[in-house]
């Protein structure tokens, strides 16, 4: 293929030509084009690039070379059907009514056109035409050489005569030599790069730039077509005919093996693109006409003849039940895409693992890139420490990606700024600035309060695609306050100060430092920033709580007031203002530190990246300089001081000397191949539906093209790192999230299916447990699933376990109320209605959170592990993940988009159930296995064979839970507890922090913490259980801001 520099070249030369001509002139003189007639192609071929669809694009009539260079291509001639003359055909169609076959093959690529005698005539008198104007005398230079080209190849590309005797004078023997003829016609004008390149040709054999992209798939069907306008909604009718108001407008029709596309003539972009689902199916109807439909438009066009409209119905509705059947046919859950046998996946725990991968991934990106998230953050880093400046930062990676020509396509939540701050428009400014137009940026919904309410849900998924090969799903968005360690490390001084653990890496307590005595200890910060956050909700204030109830949507935590807030070291609040002069305070301390030597610029591979962006250069220096993992705003502690000032990321929100953040707790999925392509095709289909409702007429936006399914080709340094699983993709999505006019749930209906068939136990993290039987407010069916699977083991005497760990503190507030609801409150949570069926629930269920804990600059405190996983793991044999809640607004379609991999093991290995032997699957055991050892502190000694068994379930998981728990009520009187039950309770444990022992006997409260294994803590079931927390709950919902449904 011509590149757009030799197009430049010969545009140059041409003086005054089109660009087309240009490139034909140019190609005639090539080596390639210098073969003589009887010369064989040569064997080695280039494949036409998948980006040739977007970057090569060209008007129709313009002359261009289609075909792979250098490849042969073979034709064969046979007069197939043979029709008797009647009256019903045209006149001159009556004089010639055969239809000749042409089969032609190019490489893999095989296809038949039919057309008639009089078709042959048309174009043999076009490329005569053609030829002669080419030997014109035009007073150039460049003509004068194409003449003496011509002259030089006389013979070769001379056309041959075609008889005009009417076939209805013809006997059998006068078709066979006609066939021969057009057989000798075709092989010599394929053979000539005058005629092969010449757009009439190229109509005639229904090729065009679009036909021999080996990532497209086969060549499939295409033609020139007449399209009725609209079909995306009702058609306006004028006195009850639609081509009054419509309109019928000239395109050209391709069919692929899984989507259909139209392309402007004029100018070759993509003008719609229908991707094959459940709907799909092509109708003849008057007049020429075939309605092609799937899910979310129908589309009418109209053939010249009657006879392609029939070819075109029958090969579409083929290739529904065949090539498209993964898509057109009911799949398991209902989900729009099939199972995939034997896909590669690896499941990869927090931040850091998950973030590093991405970035190995994105930095081996050769054609596009695609992302979708809640939040996204320019400025994050993707590997740390960040030892080569912006090398790994998400934003220069993009930028130096986009500069070497891979196509950057990027979907984010444009939030509803008066309740959120996500600072989206910040976002897609950044990734925009300097990306020479290879970043494309749209955000999605613009806010309306119509009847499908966007206003109120969010695209919640979180997925990372590279070159439609490798996938990246789950909870994890690329944003800050994301990235951790298995560590889940609060604190994060850099060289200033000193630092110490309580959790380190491989599990074993560090936190040997002496602390200092208490008469040293002027202030001390060892609250829960969560206490701080609940003040307002347990007090029934809401001018003391940390958060009002229009602040906050789904997963982020809020402000406190509606204005940021910090903490001192004495732990009350100041303004944003008191952040800045904190920060600067941290700032002047870099100076008195002892130097440390900044990052070589030669030793970092693209020096432009590690330029800082401007009014951010002293912060990111001290920032480096202090080797911090955390950077700015990346060292979260969202309960004291929410998000803000997002366009300075160096910024620090709180004191780091003073308060702890919060780790964070998730889990992300690696998957590859033909499951990878089912991501991306979800993407496609929302991107494609964004740009139509938002930037319709933009041609910077294009149009995506999911690619083929037969030809997927993997990195094998991403397949060492895979587990052979059975997967598919899960969805919740609706008509406003993917223009789908059908609510799609099948995330919900694979974890009901998961709940249901399990046979041993489930474990499962998530950021809420809002499920609660019976209720009219909250429908979603997991709880009433999770009581009838428990009551069934009761009944058959089976044992059968089930492991929740979620936050212990939720945001935003509303949530922390039905959390309880929803677990242990109220007769209709799930203890409470276990209590009555079997007795003990806890022999079967049991709720958990996490915790750590950690010394700064002498001082103990402490943070709870924001649980943000959204993960279900049965029996070791089956891994749901993806970034689904067990919630309302993420199950149950119609609200918040979400995304899921379902994945059932095909290897397995042995190991125990119940003390019994059991073939356990390798990737949910690795899995299950890697999150309990973390939890647990990474003992390597733990036996973590049986999950089922009474000894692991209650005297190894169970009770280092409880003691855990026990240890940090006792250290540091945190919040929730058991120990407070109501509001009075609340306040005198409040009032009686200074008596804790972190505050009364720092030592002896050391020694204490080092008892603590891991960061696994008993849920507090009884925590504000004589409370009722429904004056609270009204008054969220009498503020008349936000119904109640946001919230659950």
């Amino acid at each position: 293929m011509t590149t757009k520099s030799e197009e430049k070249t010969a545009a140059d030369k041409c003086d005054g030509q089109s660009i087309s001509d240009a490139i034909f002139f140019d190609d005639l003189d090539s080596g390639i084009h210098k073969r003589s007639d009887d010369e064989p192609s040569p064997e080695f071929h280039a494949d036409i690039p998948y980006l040739t669809v977007y970057d090569d694009v060209k008007p129709f009539d313009s002359t261009h070379d289609v075909f792979i260079s250098g490849l042969k291509i073979n034709v064969r001639v046979e007069d197939t059907d043979r029709v008797t003359p009647t009256a019903l055909l045209a006149p001159f169609a009556a004089i010639n009514p055969t239809r000749y076959s042409i089969h032609l093959q190019h490489g893999e690529f095989e296809w038949t056109v039919r057309k008639r005698y009089s078709d042959f005539l048309r174009l043999h008198h076009r490329l005569k035409l053609f030829r002669t104007s080419l030997a014109l005398p035009l007073p150039t230079k460049q003509h004068r050489l194409t003449r003496e080209a011509i002259r030089r190849r006389q013979s070769s590309d001379t056309l041959p005569s075609l008889s005009m005797k009417p076939e209805t004078f013809m006997n059998d023997e006068d078709f066979r030599d006609r066939v021969d003829t057009l057989q000798n016609y075709f092989e010599r004008v394929l053979r000539s790069p005058i005629y092969r390149s010449h757009p009439e040709l190229l109509k005639f054999l229904d090729v065009s730039q679009f036909s021999f992209v080996a990532s497209l798939g086969m060549k499939g069907m295409e033609n020139f077509i007449r399209k009725l306008s609209g079909g995306r909604k009702y058609a306006v009718q004028c006195f009850g005919r639609k081509t009054c108001c419509a309109r019928w407008l000239d395109r050209y029709l391709i069919v692929k093996d899984t989507f259909v596309a139209y392309v402007r003539p004029h100018d070759g972009v993509i003008g719609d693109v229908l991707l094959m689902d459940h709907k799909f199916a092509a109708t003849m109807k008057e007049d020429h006409v075939i309605q092609i439909r799937n899910s979310s438009r129908t589309l009418e066009v109209r053939f010249h003849r009657l006879r392609y409209a029939y070819d075109w119905e029958a090969f579409m509705n083929q290739l529904r039940v065949t090539k498209g059947a993964d898509f057109t046919q009911l799949n398991r859950f209902s989900s729009f895409a099939p199972i995939r046998s034997q896909s590669r996946v690896h499941w990869l725990i927090n931040g850091e693992d998950y973030m590093s991968t991405v970035a190995d991934a994105i930095e081996g990106a050769k054609e596009e890139i695609f992302i979708t998230d809640w939040w996204l953050s320019p400025e994050i880093y993707l590997k740390r420490p960040a030892k080569k400046g912006h090398f790994w930062r998400l934003d220069k990676m993009l930028q130096r990606k986009a500069r070497q020509g891979i196509r950057v396509y990027v979907l984010i939540y444009k939030e509803f700024s008066p309740a959120i701050v996500l600072a989206s428009l910040h976002t897609k400014e950044v990734l925009t600035e300097n990306s020479t137009n290879s970043i494309r940026v749209l955000r999605h919904p613009d806010c309306v309060t119509d009847a499908n309410s966007t206003v109120f849900w969010s695209h919640h998924e979180k997925l990372v695609v590279v070159d439609q090969q490798i996938a990246f799903v789950g909870g994890i968005d690329l944003c800050f306050g994301r990235w951790d360690t298995s560590a889940h490390p609060i604190t994060d001084p850099g060289r200033v100060g000193s630092s110490t653990s309580g959790q380190a890496a491989n599990g074993t307590s560090n936190g040997t430092k002496e602390p200092a005595s208490t008469d040293k200890l002027e202030k001390r910060y060892h609250q829960d920033g969560a206490d701080l956050y609940m003040h307002g909700l347990l007090t029934n204030k809401p001018d003391e709580g940390a958060i009002q109830p229009t602040q906050t949507v789904t997963d982020r935590p809020a402000t406190r007031n509606g204005t940021a807030v910090a903490a001192t070291a004495n732990g009350d609040t100041a303004s944003a203002a008191n952040a800045t002069r904190l920060w600067k305070k941290l700032k002047h301390s870099v100076h008195v530190a002892k130097p440390v030597a900044s990052p070589s610029l030669t030793d970092i591979e693209d020096t432009t990246d590690f330029l800082p962006p401007p009014g951010q250069d002293v912060l990111m220096e001290a920032a480096l300089t202090l080797e911090q993992l955390f950077l700015g705003k990346d060292y979260a502690s969202f309960y004291v001081c929410d998000f803000s000032e997002l366009d300075q990321p160096y910024h620090d929100l709180v004191d780091r000397q003073q308060v702890p953040r919060v780790p964070w707790q998730d889990v992300g999925v690696l998957c590859m191949g033909a499951i990878a392509r089912d991501v991306a095709r979800h993407f496609i289909q929302r991107w494609n539906f964004t740009k139509n409702e938002k930037a319709k007429n933009n041609q910077r936006y294009p149009l995506l093209l999911p690619k083929t399914y037969d030809h997927i080709p993997i990195d094998e340094a991403m397949l060492k790192k895979g587990f052979k699983c059975n997967t598919q993709l899960l969805r919740s999505v609706a008509h406003w999230s993917c223009g789908s006019p059908e609510t799609e749930k099948s995330i919900v209906n694979a974890m009901v299916y998961m709940i249901e068939t399990s046979q041993h136990y489930l474990y499962m993290e998530s950021q809420f447990f809002i499920s609660i039987a019976g209720s009219n407010d909250v429908t979603n069916p997991i709880a009433q699933k999770l009581y009838d699977r428990i009551l069934k083991a009761y009944h058959n005497n089976e044992t059968y376990r089930v492991y929740v760990t979620v936050p212990l503190v939720p945001t935003p507030v509303p949530t922390i109320v039905w959390n309880f609801k929803s677990i242990s409150h109220g007769d209709g949570s799930l203890i409470r209605r276990l209590q009555r069926a079997v007795g003990d629930p806890y022999r079967y269920i049991r709720f958990f959170g996490l915790r750590n804990w950690a010394q700064l600059n002498g001082n103990l405190m402490q943070s709870l592990v924001y649980v943000h996983s959204k993960l279900v793991i049965a029996d070791d044999r089956v891994v749901l993940c993806g970034s689904a809640n067990i919630n309302d607004r993420s199950l149950l379609g119609n609200r918040d988009s979400e995304l899921a991999l379902y994945i059932e093991d095909t290897e397995f290995v042995k190991s125990k159930m119940n003390g019994v032997d059991y073939q356990a699957g390798r990737f949910a055991l690795s899995l299950r296995q890697s999150l309990m050892r973390n939890h647990l502190g990474g003992d390597a000694a733990l036996d973590l064979s049986d999950p089922v068994c009474d000894h692991f379930f209650n005297q190894v998981w169970g009770r280092i839970a409880l003691d855990n728990a026990a240890i940090y009520d006792r250290v540091f009187c945190v919040i929730p507890t058991n120990h407070v039950s109501n509001s009075q309770e609340y306040e005198s444990r409040s009032r009686s922090r200074d008596s804790c022992l972190a505050e009364k006997k720092p030592t002896e409260a050391h020694e204490a913490l080092l008892a603590v294994k891991g960061h696994l803590v008993e849920f507090p079931y009884d925590f504000m259980a004589k409370e009722s927390f429904e004056i609270t709950i009204a008054r969220y919902k009498t503020a008349g801001l936000l119904p109640l449904s946001v919230w659950i």
